[in-house]
């Protein structure tokens, strides 16, 4: 089962390619757009970098 990060009911969608882009744009309400991991690992790792939660995405 895939992984998404999650805080405050926003789902996080990555990091902005272009270094001018306004951080808050990471973040989508839309749980079809936020990025989605394969390991566990790998959505905790980014959950503790943004300070957000790991929820698993049922199909």
């Amino acid at each position: 089962m895939p992984y998404v990060v999650v805080k405050e009911g926003r789902y996080y969608s990555g990091s902005p390619l272009k270094p001018g882009i306004d951080p808050r744009l990471i973040w989508t309400p839309y749980k079809k757009e936020a990025k989605r991991y394969v390991k566990r690992a790998w959505a905790d790792k980014a959950a503790q970098r943004v300070a957000g939660v790991v929820e698993e995405v049922r199909k």
